[in-house]
């Protein structure tokens, strides 16, 4: 199936309130064990001076997980829609567990102008993890300079999105799949995001050709790929 860009940022006040409701829990808490899992086998532990940088972080759902999995260490989530920061701030403010994302902070900035602030240039980059990003990057170049740019010899990259399905019938049916759990506008968004994902040959292809051979891509089932290691 041929690969269909779609918007980079999500502002629709709707499309930003249908994702921040909806329940991906079970993803989430599955991406944030395999970090932990890698990090574990890597013998990384994440400390005070350490800095975690979830990029297009959306409503804040993996910032936090991150800021509880490693409590003392710092995390900023990154996103360039303002209706998501706004969001993530608001879940923040409300969280129950206050205390534990006190070290969590928001930043509202497109990923291709980071390197050009300076908020994130106290701390060396620890760990950097984005979640169903990539395939919001109409240019695959765009997304790896950015991750190259913000990477130093110590940080980790774990970077997990969508598999672009073979053909048009298998996107469809993940789509009727997706209408047994969520709405329509969620539904909508899913089958763009399908359309617009990445192959795993496209993005181990670009790694091999572009000097970025140290990452990895592995397809983690059916649905998912995911592209980890140091830069």
């Amino acid at each position: 199936m041929e690969r269909i860009p779609e918007p980079e940022l999500m502002e629709e006040k709707k499309q930003v309130i249908s994702y921040d409701e909806a329940d991906f829990s079970e993803g989430e808490i599955n991406l944030i064990n395999q970090i932990d899992h890698y990090l574990l086998r890597k013998n990384i532990s994440l400390g005070e001076e350490d800095l975690i940088v979830d990029l297009g972080c959306g409503p804040g759902n993996i910032s936090e997980k991150l800021a509880i999995k490693w409590p003392n260490t710092e995390v900023v989530g990154i996103d360039g829609s303002k209706e998501m920061i706004l969001r993530a701030e608001h879940n923040k403010n409300i969280s129950t567990i206050q205390k534990k994302l006190k070290k969590l902070r928001y930043v509202c900035s497109d990923i291709k102008d980071i390197k050009s602030n300076n908020f994130l240039l106290k701390k060396r980059i620890s760990l950097l993890v984005s979640n169903s990003l990539i395939h919001h990057i109409t240019n695959l170049e765009d997304f790896f300079k950015t991750i190259r740019s913000l990477s130093s010899n110590i940080t980790v990259n774990f970077h997990k999105d969508l598999k672009r399905p073979l053909d048009e019938k298998s996107a469809l049916e993940l789509k009727i799949q997706c209408e047994t759990k969520y709405n329509e506008i969620l539904c909508n968004d899913y089958y763009a995001s399908l359309r617009a994902s990445y192959t795993f040959n496209e993005l181990k292809n670009f790694t091999l050709e572009n000097d970025l051979s140290s990452l990895d891509v592995y397809e983690d089932g059916d649905k998912y790929l995911i592209v980890y290691g140091n830069v």
